[in-house]
């Protein structure tokens, strides 16, 4: 890889992590200021659990990577593939760094703190980006791992539309406020 375009996506992904961190804050309060809207729903969260609080990363990062590709990819010598895979490995390393944190210090350690809850998903996102530019930087490329990621983005997404209409009832999926799951006609 050519130290420019390196040199390149090192300074998109470093900019990834402010711009999801900040997009994903505001997407935290789209669904109430919609009025409630069902669309908004499906890429915000709609209750106060851990699980709908992980829709916080997803439409940011996917509006970095692949929004990124589709304006300098060309321009900037970008392998579509490793990006591709770079941008799954992020949605997915959030998420679970997200959880970890959260049933860590709640459960293992049983604090309760918003700002511990919050710094979860700043601390998730810096983490996902630095592994998915490492990924990018680094890791083989192998027609098994594409193919793996676009079953990885297919099952995130599914999930999350399912689960925003039917979650499972699991503490992840419970909303920390009411006790209810999913959506709760008011």
């Amino acid at each position: 890889m050519a130290k420019e375009s390196a040199d390149f996506v090192k300074k998109y992904v470093y900019l990834g992590i402010l711009f999801i961190s900040l997009l994903g804050s505001l997407i935290h309060f789209l669904y109430d200021l919609s009025g409630k809207s069902l669309l908004v729903g499906l890429i915000a969260p709609i209750n106060e659990s851990v699980w709908e609080h992980l829709k916080l990363p997803l439409v940011p990062t996917l509006l970095w990577w692949l929004g990124g590709f589709m304006i300098v990819g060309r321009k900037k010598k970008i392998n579509f593939t490793r990006w591709f895979i770079s941008t799954i490995v992020a949605l997915v390393v959030c998420p679970l760094f997200i959880v970890s944190f959260h049933y860590t210090y709640r459960g293992a350690l049983g604090l309760q703190s918003v700002v511990l809850d919050i710094l979860s998903f700043f601390l998730g996102t810096a983490a996902a980006q630095l592994l998915a530019l490492h990924i990018y930087l680094h890791a083989a490329q192998k027609k098994s791992y594409f193919y793996l990621a676009v079953f990885l983005l297919l099952a995130l997404i599914s999930a999350f539309l399912v689960f925003t209409f039917v979650p499972p009832r699991y503490p992840l999926f419970r909303d920390a406020k009411t006790g209810e799951y999913g959506l709760v006609e008011e």
